[in-house]
């Protein structure tokens, strides 16, 4: 068949007119995908998706979130970050993201309360969050507490030398306070000699380390808000319970009398502490409240808190000192060594201890810390002594189940074999399989040639 001049004319103009159509139609889908964004989550379960509850949440926020992260300047880390919180940004379109490197701008990140790289502070009008990671769960819970309208109210007990709320020497809590109350909690002082009743609707009574007995009708009225089935946060130093000892008996503890010393002298070495009386924590129990930290703790002159079991509470360790710690009941003079004959208890040994039980629709929470220095400006920027302290007063205020996310994870993604299987399937892909093939090829090979 002959093709005249006219007819490849028409090819040529058709095949130009299919290529200019072509990237046409290119260039509108690329603009179309610039000017409407379409994302599909087809993960099982969603995993990459944000839960309905965390969507409406984001949905009743008004204001600009600005979410600041100290991490290093590494690009792909910025860029897990920024992903993370793109899936914010699709529901609400004001987050913004600043990353801040905190080696470079110490004293920013010091201003913000940052412990350790990786910490996320959220922001929404005047009111601050700082957490440790991107779980939804977690981000979730401190949108709630930003945006949290009614006023919570944490109460210090004062009137008996405890440590005051507004105390900026080293021994205060004035800088607690300000993290507290960044957080969205109120936070005022309680004399029971002035005012003899504690509120019903308090988030969490306080008593921090009296240092006077308290007035037997005051104890009466702290017994009574714990059968009401109040908060309540108290750390006891060592030395008397200052009144208290019918509170510890109600609550079915033990507080020994002693001091808590730890004499690895190298680990003092390390962690820049010569005191032998300043110990560390490391272990924390399995519990809501030290969920997450990873990060050492420090407690000056600490006294161990033993449970003796309780009929009315569930009784759980939060924090464990190390195994070098002992209880000294001496006098902390000269070398000082473990004396079994003297007293003296081996560790470890548990100084800190969770309390809870069900009073009606919710569950009542109460912890005893055998330290109140780990809380003082002294010593909150020592450690995870902060991250601690937030969580702690979290937990017990009830601001730790504010949302409720349910994991998503995919089924079957494990496969869990018997190491015979194992070593079976691999010497059929790495030895087996291979010759197989190799002497497939070469008997073809074969016979090709003598045919």
């Amino acid at each position: 068949m002959k093709i005249d001049a006219a007819s490849r004319r028409l090819t040529r103009v058709q095949n130009i007119a299919f290529i200019v159509l072509l990237l046409a139609a290119v260039g509108l889908l690329a603009w179309l995908s610039l000017q409407y964004r379409f994302e599909a989550d087809w993960t099982v379960g969603n995993r990459n998706t944000l839960s309905a509850e965390t969507q409406e949440l984001l949905s009743r926020i008004e204001g600009e979130l600005r979410i600041t992260a100290y991490v290093s300047d590494d690009a792909e880390l910025h860029r897990r970050v920024t992903d993370r919180i793109d899936r914010y940004r699709r529901h609400k379109a004001d987050v913004s993201l600043h990353f801040v490197n905190p080696d470079l701008e110490p004293e920013r990140a010091r201003v913000d309360e940052i412990q350790r790289p990786g910490q996320l502070v959220l922001r929404l009008g005047e009111r601050k969050e700082v957490v440790g990671d991107l779980a939804e769960q977690t981000m979730a819970n401190a949108l709630q507490r930003l945006t949290r309208g009614e006023e919570r109210w944490v109460l210090f007990l004062e009137g008996h030398g405890e440590r005051a709320l507004a105390g900026t020497d080293s021994k205060g809590l004035a800088q607690l306070a300000q993290v507290l109350e960044r957080s969205g909690l109120g936070l005022r002082p309680l004399n029971l000699v002035r005012t003899p009743a504690i509120p019903d609707n308090i988030a969490l009574l306080v008593i921090a380390a009296p240092q006077q007995p308290l007035l037997e009708g005051e104890v009466d009225l702290i017994r009574q808000y714990v059968d009401n089935g109040g908060a309540l946060l108290w750390l006891v130093e060592p030395g008397e319970l200052q009144g208290l000892a019918p509170l510890a008996e109600h609550l079915g503890i033990d507080l020994p009398d002693g001091l808590l010393v730890d004499a690895n002298q190298q680990l003092r070495s390390l962690l820049g502490m010569d005191h032998p009386a300043i110990i560390p924590v490391a272990e924390y129990g399995r519990h809501p409240a030290t969920a997450g930290m990873e990060v050492f703790t420090l407690f000056p002159i600490a006294r161990p808190v033993r449970s003796l079991g309780s009929e009315a509470f569930t009784q759980q360790p939060l924090l464990t000192t190390l195994t070098d710690t002992w209880l000294e009941t001496g006098p902390l003079e000269g070398d000082i060594s473990f004396d079994a004959e003297a007293g003296d208890q081996p560790g470890p040994l548990t100084l800190g201890l969770a309390l809870t039980r069900e009073k009606e629709d919710s569950e009542q929470r109460i912890a005893v810390i055998g330290d109140a220095d780990f809380l003082s400006n002294g010593f909150l920027g020592h450690g995870g002594n902060l991250d601690l302290a937030t969580s702690l007063t979290n937990w017990l205020a009830a601001d730790d189940t504010l949302i409720a996310i349910t994991s998503r994870s995919a089924p079957d993604t494990r496969l869990d074999i018997s190491p015979g299987y194992g070593y079976t399937v691999a010497i059929f892909f790495l030895f087996v399989l291979p010759l197989a093939l190799l002497a497939a090829g070469v008997t073809i090979w074969l016979r090709r040639r003598r045919a």
